[in-house]
């Protein structure tokens, strides 16, 4: 039997997002780790497999797919149980709302915060990041309200909402926890105190089957 194969990059938040997918649905997989600091991902071999050079990217016996909410699709609809995508039309309504959302008003934003962070220019670009840090606590503070009412991000249930959704947190998270260094004062970390319910989220994903197999491997 030929298993899938991912390409990913360790730390991308859209690459987090499949191989938790993969491990929810427990579906044994090959691991294809692209090195971002050589662009493995823009190197002439990758390109033949996806000409944008770009990651995630899930091949499956004969069919290749690329985008992340397309291999999310995809998965769902080749290996159903659990779903990801919800049981009826108000589900699946809820948890794409809930990925549109953090896809058109988290990640953009947690980007803007997170680059210079990481890359050791937090006071350069200090300006950019609390204006940013403004809105991002803004966004979650949303997310914070609806898990005060709910378990899973779009309701009683795991879905792809949460596998969405846990990795931007997780890459501000770790991001902020910088901000001393550029002696910044975001509030947002220690994130049990300003976003109780969503640190507590982020602990119940932790305990899913599988979470340290999907851990970006540089983090650990």
């Amino acid at each position: 039997m030929t298993l899938p194969e991912l390409y990913f990059i360790s730390g991308s938040p859209p690459c987090w997002s499949v191989m938790l997918a993969l491990e929810v649905k427990g579906i044994p997989y090959r691991p294809r780790r692209l090195d971002n600091a050589k662009r493995e991902q823009k190197s002439d071999e990758f390109l033949k497999i996806n000409p944008r050079g770009q990651v995630p990217v899930l091949i499956d016996g004969g069919t290749t797919v690329c985008e992340t909410l397309a291999v999310l699709s995809y998965l769902d609809a080749a290996y159903p149980a659990p779903p990801l995508f919800g049981f009826d039309p108000v589900e699946t309504a809820r948890i794409w709302q809930a990925i549109c959302e953090c896809d058109g008003n988290l990640r953009d934003t947690v980007g803007e915060i997170s680059r210079p962070l990481f890359r050791g220019k937090g006071r350069e670009f200090a300006a950019q990041i609390t204006d940013a840090a403004a809105k991002v606590r803004d966004e979650l503070a949303l997310i914070e309200t609806g898990l005060s009412a709910a378990s899973w991000i779009a309701g009683d249930k795991l879905s792809a909402a949460d596998l969405v959704t846990y990795p931007v947190v997780m890459q501000l998270f770790r991001a902020a926890a910088r901000e001393q260094e550029a002696e910044l004062n975001l509030s947002i970390q220690p994130a049990a105190d300003h976003f109780p319910n969503i640190d507590a989220w982020c602990r119940e994903i932790e305990k899913l089957p599988g979470y340290d197999k999907a851990y970006p491997p540089h983090w650990k």
